[in-house]
């Protein structure tokens, strides 16, 4: 029986109630407080609200790569351009309030046993999943009573023109929701669905959810783990914490001592270079705005294109490698006076007298050029090693000086600093991406190289994950593969995978009984058979980037979220959110951060105003 809800007020409907629709919905509350409006807000997701893909179940040695004072749920004035009536503990908070406390371990949590939680300590993810879960039954519990929230533990499977100018969504349960905007923020979609058969034997192609992706790999046994970055770190630790082994302090940093129940692994990736460490981030770390970076910049250059589309390498690029070199030397001079702040003032007021490029000469004048060449690249720049042990040695030797600039950590390290732009100033990059963003051979090199390239300078492991790599190495449980690029030859029958090098004077190969592809890539939105966005994808109602070339291939949205069709024609009611919009903007898949603007909230709330231009008012 089909049932049929039809709106009496202003209706809208959240499908997808992850981080991203809990945003759009705190944004909702938080409008209709301030403003009293009629509106009836229907929450679409077979999982409970707030945690998305952060699941309550994993193991505590699976954890996230960002600070816990740096995840909020709740938005401040400095986070939004609208009211924030809602407040709200941060992650960090939220933990200190409960007593939870972390293990000398640097993972454990429990209640009442070990040292209180640190604003920069990296929690389990779990913790994540259960704060937003909270969160979001706070959120609902603030609504006005002008404000209905509608919740349906179901799946959208269809969105459809209604009548008189509504979306119609179509639940798996039969169910019919009229509405006057739909609200499209399903995230890490493709990660909910069983992943394709792998085309060889003993091939993982997707190794989430962890530990039972890697059931099948006994211990002895070997495993190539393909990949460097966050997904490696998981897939590593589940095989050897999760499987009972453990790091203890010793003389020489870390010592790994086996449980027995370990495979050998065998770490590789395309350009051979290892992940960069989370520096330690202090509580009085200075954050300063950008020098060269700035909107005001993109905007100028882009007014000199005449098509609007930005050259990235010509004219973006020069701007990034500009204000890390200033943040490179602008640490060095608050090494020297003692004072951040203070460093800070006096490089902005030399920009504003005679410009960045001038500020840069005086800066190479007296400290020398920044050690900053080549590190935007994405390979090892031609590097050849003589043998297997000597790119182990130079690989190790990468891991372990890095590790002393991460414990430094940011506001001493200048190094730290220079690569933190990437991170500090995304929201800059992202209006270069913005429409009409880039060209396409622009959008194809950001989107693949760069992007890729600022994953592993500044995205990477924490710290304790690079220490414990290095442990893993020192015990003979993790070996690294045969260098870049290397060659990987699929099993004849019964046989092993071999990775044999590309990059050493002396060849070596290496024999698997496993192979896991340790990156999660998210396919096309139009590639995930029977999700709603493949739906909507095969009716025309959206298109993907995928026509312009390149690894970006998310869907094609205007800045207010709203999607494109396959004529080109915008969709005025039906709006797309989060990671399957990347392309279109740049960097989608994360938690607001407290203090600071969010792109995110602020992203809610454009579509939210343009959908229901009389219920949200944007600017304070």
């Amino acid at each position: 029986m089909v049932t049929s809800i039809r709106p009496s007020t202003t209706t809208v409907a959240i499908i997808g109630m992850g981080s991203r629709g809990l945003g759009l919905l705190e944004r909702l509350v938080a409008h209709c407080l301030t403003r009293p409006a009629p509106v009836t807000v229907h929450l679409v997701d077979p999982q409970p609200p707030g945690p998305g893909f952060h699941l309550a179940d994993q193991p505590d040695h699976l954890l996230l790569n960002t600070v816990c004072s740096q995840l909020t749920a709740f938005a401040d004035e400095r986070m939004v351009e609208g009211p924030a009536p809602l407040s709200g503990p941060s992650l960090a908070e939220w933990c200190q309030e409960r007593d939870l406390r972390l293990a000398d371990d640097g993972r454990t949590v429990r209640v009442g046993e070990g040292h209180r939680i640190r604003p920069n300590d990296f929690l389990p993810r779990r913790l994540l999943g259960e704060y937003l879960a909270w969160a979001a039954e706070a959120v609902v519990a603030a609504a006005p009573d002008c404000l209905t929230v509608v919740p349906h533990r179901c799946e959208a499977v269809d969105v459809r023109p209604g009548p008189a100018g509504t979306e119609v969504v179509e639940l798996a349960d039969g169910t019919l929701v009229d509405a006057d905007a739909v609200f499209v923020t399903v995230g890490h979609h493709s990660l909910y669905r069983p992943a394709a058969p792998a085309a060889e034997p003993r091939l993982i192609t997707r190794p989430y959810p962890l530990p039972e992706a890697l059931d099948g790999i006994a211990p002895g046994e070997r495993v190539a783990v393909l990949g460097m970055g966050l997904t490696a770190m998981d897939v590593i630790a589940s095989l050897t914490l999760g499987r009972g082994g453990r790091h203890e302090p010793h003389a020489s940093g870390t010592r790994y001592v086996p449980s027995g129940r370990e495979p050998g692994i065998v770490l590789a990736n395309r350009s051979g270079l290892p992940s960069r460490s989370r520096p330690y981030l202090a509580p009085d770390r200075v954050r300063c705005a950008p020098l060269a970076l700035t909107a005001d910049a993109v905007a100028r250059l882009r007014s000199r294109r005449a098509d609007g589309r930005l050259d990235f390498a010509a004219d973006v690029l020069p701007l990034v490698e500009a204000e890390m070199e200033l943040a490179y030397h602008r640490t060095v001079r608050a090494r020297e006076c003692g004072d951040p702040a203070a460093a800070d003032r006096e490089f902005a007021e030399r920009v504003r007298e005679a410009g960045y490029e001038t500020l840069l000469e005086e800066c190479r004048d007296r400290w020398g050029p920044a050690p900053l060449d080549g590190i935007l690249s994405a390979a090892a720049a031609g590097r050849q090693w003589a043998d297997h042990d000597a790119y182990t040695r130079w690989f190790t030797g990468e891991v372990a000086a890095d590790l002393v600039e991460a414990r430094a950590g940011l506001g001493v390290s200048p190094l730290k600093e220079a690569l933190e732009v990437l991170r500090d100033h995304r929201d800059v990059l992202r209006t270069a991406v913005d429409a009409p963003g880039l060209d396409d051979a622009s959008l194809a090199r950001f989107f693949g190289e760069f992007s890729t390239t600022v994953n592993r300078l500044v995205i990477g492991p924490q710290l304790d994950r690079s220490a414990e790599l290095l442990a893993l190495v020192e015990a003979g449980v993790v070996r690294l593969g045969p260098g870049p690029r290397p060659k990987i030859i699929a099993p004849a029958g019964q046989g092993p995978w071999i990775l044999e090098s590309t990059a050493l004077l002396r060849p070596v190969s290496v024999e698997a009984d496993h192979v896991v592809h340790a990156h999660v890539h998210e396919p096309s939105p139009a590639r995930v058979p029977g999700s709603l966005l493949a739906t909507l994808a095969a009716a025309g109602r959206i298109r993907t980037l995928g026509s312009r070339g390149g690894p970006a291939h998310g869907l094609a949205v205007t800045r207010e979220g709203q999607g494109i069709d396959l004529a080109g024609n915008t969709q005025p009611r039906l709006f797309f959110l989060g990671p399957h919009t990347e392309g279109s903007s740049y960097y989608n898949h994360y938690v607001p951060s407290p203090g600071l603007p969010s792109r995110a909230l602020m992203d809610a709330e454009l579509a939210l105003s343009t959908s229901l231009p009389s219920v949200i008012t944007r600017k304070r």
